[in-house]
């Protein structure tokens, strides 16, 4: 009995409780999926935008009007991208749209299917045209069914710039006001693993962005040079799919490939789509990824396939994409309270 009580008072108990204080509500939270991926957008884009704005009220400016100035900043900037990129984007997208037109289409499939039939001669055309039907018609519905889901994600997205300008405005008055109704044994430590949460994600979040904007140009310069139609579009979706672990780079290709067979009338393209995106990512595994995060992931390749799948079970896409940032969070707690417990001797249990 005394052994029991000594362990509900030791150190490694307090741990589990703390960890447990910030993994649950992440939990309860992630099953309410708009509303989870609004808070996720928004601290993102906090974490991203709150040193530029630390910066210029240290310069002397308060801070509402600091948060001002950079979603004016930020604002300008996205219009000057949208002015400068929409019409190439949107020229792209209505060909590719009519690419895929009713009458294209069945011209192609017959084509494709005609020329694998008389590269493996014992397939017929026929069995062929009707896989490939079978699996456009899957992939379209599969598309057409995201896309709905992207036009509804989006209308949830509206409120994001909200969340995120308050968030930036009151970021440091919520972080004293949740610290003040610590116990003071606890204040040191709690203002410690905070901040360490907020150091490791800021690097992550800029990093993954960073990442991906040099993955989308590399695509964008790999697709223009092999001569491959609408290199601006595949590019950028190369680069956003490129932040899902594992499956990113192949989900990414799909596109490619299937413009490819539209323009050029036949696989010939498929042995330099893999070879561009296997050697990109080797570029981004070897290159890019040491480069932007610099060692501030400090996970065991192992453990952190097995949170990926975790993530995937859990949420699915946006679990993998997540479970990276989360596993982190609940690391870091668990790490710096223990620490914080051992060496701030606010137990010796």
């Amino acid at each position: 009995m005394k052994e029991e009580k000594n362990f509900f008072r030791s150190r490694h108990w307090k741990v589990f409780l703390v960890t447990m204080a910030i993994a649950l509500p992440i939990f309860v939270l992630s099953t309410f999926e708009d509303l989870f991926l609004i808070l996720v957008v928004s601290f993102t884009l906090t974490f991203i935008l709150k040193p530029i704005v630390d910066y210029i009220e240290n310069l002397g400016a308060v801070r509402w009007f600091a948060v001002l100035l950079v979603f004016t900043g930020l604002g300008s900037i996205v219009v000057l991208v949208i002015f400068l990129l929409l019409p190439v984007i949107t020229t792209q997208v209505s060909q590719i749209s009519a690419a895929f037109g009713k009458d294209q289409l069945p011209k192609m499939l017959n084509e494709l299917s005609t020329q694998i039939s008389f590269q493996v001669p014992f397939l017929k055309s026929e069995a062929i045209r009707e896989q490939l039907n079978s699996a456009l018609i899957a992939f379209g519905n599969a598309a057409g069914s995201t896309l709905s889901s992207l036009v509804g994600t989006a209308a949830s997205l509206m409120i994001v710039p909200f969340i995120t300008f308050f968030l930036l405005n009151d970021y440091y008055s919520m972080q004293k006001s949740f610290i003040r109704n610590m116990s003071n044994k606890y204040f040191e430590m709690t203002l410690n693993i905070l901040n360490k949460i907020e150091d490791q994600l800021s690097k992550y979040i800029r990093g993954t962005v960073t990442e991906s904007a040099i993955v989308a140009v590399l695509y964008t310069i790999c697709y223009f040079s092999f001569g491959i139609n609408y290199a601006t579009v595949l590019g950028m979706i190369g680069g956003i799919t490129n932040v899902i672990p594992f499956a990113g780079p192949f989900i990414g290709a799909i596109p490619v490939l299937l413009i490819s067979i539209i323009q050029f009338g036949d696989l010939s393209m498929l042995p330099w789509i893999a070879i561009i995106t296997i050697g990109i990512q080797q570029i981004d595994q070897m290159l890019i990824q040491p480069a932007v995060f610099s060692r501030i992931m400090d996970i065991h390749p192992l453990t952190m396939f097995i949170v990926i799948l975790v993530g995937n079970e859990t949420l699915g896409v946006m679990g993998m994409v997540l479970a990276v940032p989360i596993y982190t969070i609940i690391l870091v707690t668990a790490k710096e309270t223990n620490w914080g417990l051992k060496n701030y001797r606010i137990t010796q249990v």
